[in-house]
């Protein structure tokens, strides 16, 4: 089972996508490969999230998926910390939305997270002491395979990670965009709004 998380399985769903302007179930325009000096923002909401790449004050491309934090852990997670069962198909989820803006966001190396999905994540660090603001994909990795540890076998005090499943659920998407994606690193922006 932990192969499963090791490695991600891609999929090859119809997609969960919507074009953020047009509200249609197809992605915006693809452009080959995004500008050196764009930058590619995913904000991560509750029940959405989105990824748009700006150049600028210029949107180039813009996505809204209909997967959020809240709608992730209504969908998949159960328990806290979430059985192995349920990240599966959290991760299942999460990549049948993901997997169809590879295309779309190829060239872009890093990404800004913001949105509640950076306000969980960044308090979560925070109260476990760790003060990564520019995680690379490695480092998200490790993250989140601690969190699997838990998940499985890991007793809970030898965590200092939140284990509350809005934080799990933030994570692995964090982790799936990333990984799918080809992000390099990502820069949390904490929220404005409260979580």
């Amino acid at each position: 089972m932990a192969a499963k998380y090791a490695t991600p399985v891609c999929s090859d769903a119809d997609s969960r996508l919507v074009n953020a302007s047009t509200g249609s179930m197809k992605p915006t325009t693809a452009i080959s490969q995004s500008p050196a000096n764009s930058t590619t923002v995913l904000e991560m909401q509750g029940e959405t999230s989105s990824v748009k790449t700006l150049l600028g004050a210029q949107v180039l491309v813009s996505n809204e998926i209909t997967l959020g934090v809240d709608s992730l852990v209504r969908q998949s997670i159960r328990h806290e910390p979430p059985q192995p069962i349920e990240l599966e198909h959290a991760i299942e989820l999460t990549e049948d939305a993901v997997m169809p803006l590879a295309a779309q966001f190829a060239g872009n190396t890093g990404v800004v997270l913001q949105g509640m999905g950076a306000a969980l994540i960044i308090f979560g660090l925070d109260a476990a002491g760790l003060s990564l603001t520019s995680p690379t994909r490695d480092e998200v990795e490790t993250l989140f395979n601690r969190l699997v540890a838990v998940s499985e076998v890991r007793p809970i005090s030898h965590e200092v990670l939140p284990i509350h499943s809005r934080f799990f659920a933030a994570m692995l998407m964090l982790r799936e965009f990333m990984h799918h994606l080809n992000f390099a690193n990502v820069a949390l922006e904490p929220s404005r709004d409260p979580v």
